[in-house]
């Protein structure tokens, strides 16, 4: 029995015969354009994702302070502003008076002790200058005493001179008498008690002669120490007064300190641009509280960031950072931006440092340089200023999309 094949002979037949040429398929032009536009848009896709960055940022607080440090001036002691010497933006020289406090101090009645202290040494004062008064006047009658007394003295050597001079002359003549009578007396032409009384009259005239030397040194003795008293007398008021002076000053020191109780004069601690002046006059104010802030002459102001521990770990020297300034927002004014300088190797605890905003977890100080000290607001520059708040952007990591997209098959990669 013969077997049957499979298929029909006139089908065998036709597929036995081929056609002449090559067999295309046709595919509408729709379908071409959109398998082309898909693969460029994939490709995009991928060359975007492998170049575009994806930055990882955080945002934290600070504030603006000069890279010099400022000086916060305060009283030592609670009192009231009395006088106050400078305005905010003048400039300051190291050690020049900025305002005067006045400390108030009372006993127990209700009186001031400064003030009872204070009149007592005014009292003190006024005995001492009326003292140095009446030692003036003493002195000048004094001198007046001494000048008489010596014009009286050499009045009366003077007058002595004359009698001297005078004595002198007749004890001359005496003796030229005698001479004449001494030949007389050898031949016997007077008698001896004629000769005897010429002879008593000149030992008188030699005897007042004798007597008026001794006179005569003792007016000049009499005149040479009124002379000396004389020249003495304005050493001995110096040093009299010098002495009360010296009293006077010491009181006068004592005042002084004791102003220095009941006044405080604050003077600058260094030279600068006084700024955030607080002080009034007649205002009560506290040891505690700054008076006013003096900004270091070539002082730069540089942002200081509060950093959190978390948000640490990848900032470093040179990162670029954005700011924004609480007091120019930055839908209007825009960004800023700045290069963070150095960074904190010592983190910073809550209430462990005074700063002008609080902190509520650990942070580490980071301090970054301003590309400007100005902000540009309504077509002029303003300057920044110490203290302002402001916020920043840090980017903590700069990677491409791609990779983060791929990121969880790395993770995973890795675990296994």
């Amino acid at each position: 029995m013969s077997q049957q094949p499979l298929f029909r002979q006139a089908a065998m037949k036709q597929q036995a015969q081929r056609l002449e040429g090559e067999v295309v398929i046709a595919q509408p032009l729709s379908s071409t354009v959109l398998t082309v536009s898909l693969l460029l848009l994939v490709s995009g896709i991928v060359i975007f994702l492998a170049q575009a960055d994806f930055n990882r940022k955080a945002t934290v607080n600070g504030y603006l302070q000069p890279d010099i440090g400022i000086a916060k001036v305060h009283t030592a002691r609670a009192g009231v502003i009395s006088e106050l010497y400078v305005a905010d933006g003048a400039m300051v020289s190291q050690g020049q008076p900025l305002l005067l406090v006045n400390v108030p101090d009372y006993l127990a009645e209700g009186s001031s002790l400064v003030g009872s202290l204070s009149l007592s040494l005014q009292q003190q004062q006024q005995l001492l200058t009326a003292r140095r008064e009446q030692l003036v006047l003493h002195y000048q009658q004094q001198q007046q005493e001494l000048q008489s007394r010596l014009a009286y003295q050499q009045a009366l050597l003077a007058e002595q001179q004359q009698q001297t001079a005078l004595v002198a002359n007749r004890l001359q003549l005496q003796q030229q008498r005698l001479d004449k009578l001494s030949s007389l007396q050898a031949k016997g032409a007077i008698s001896e008690l004629d000769w005897q009384v010429q002879q008593e009259n000149l030992l008188l005239l030699k005897q007042q002669v004798t007597e008026q030397q001794l006179t005569r040194q003792s007016q000049l003795a009499a005149l040479s120490q009124l002379e000396g008293q004389l020249q003495r007398l304005p050493s001995e008021q110096q040093q009299q007064l010098a002495l009360l002076d010296s009293e006077y000053s010491r009181l006068q020191q004592q005042q002084l300190e004791l102003q220095a109780r009941n006044q405080l004069l604050i003077t600058a601690p260094v030279s600068g641009r006084v700024t955030n002046l607080v002080a009034e006059l007649g205002k009560y104010t506290h040891s505690h509280l700054p008076l006013l802030t003096i900004l270091p002459e070539q002082a730069q102001l540089q942002a200081i960031l509060l950093v959190p521990t978390r948000a640490f770990g990848f900032v470093s020297p040179g990162q670029r950072t954005r700011l924004r300034f609480d007091a120019f927002p930055y839908q209007r004014f825009g960004l800023y931006e700045g290069e963070v300088l150095t960074t904190g190797e010592a983190i910073l605890l809550p209430n462990e440092v005074e700063m002008p905003i609080a902190i509520q977890e650990p942070v580490y100080r980071v301090a970054v340089a301003l590309d400007s000290q100005e902000i540009r607001a309504y077509g002029s520059s303003v300057p920044l200023q110490s203290g302002m708040l402001l916020s920043a952007d840090i980017v903590l990591e700069q990677r491409s999309l791609l990779s983060w997209l791929l990121e969880p098959i790395f993770s995973l990669k890795g675990r296994l």
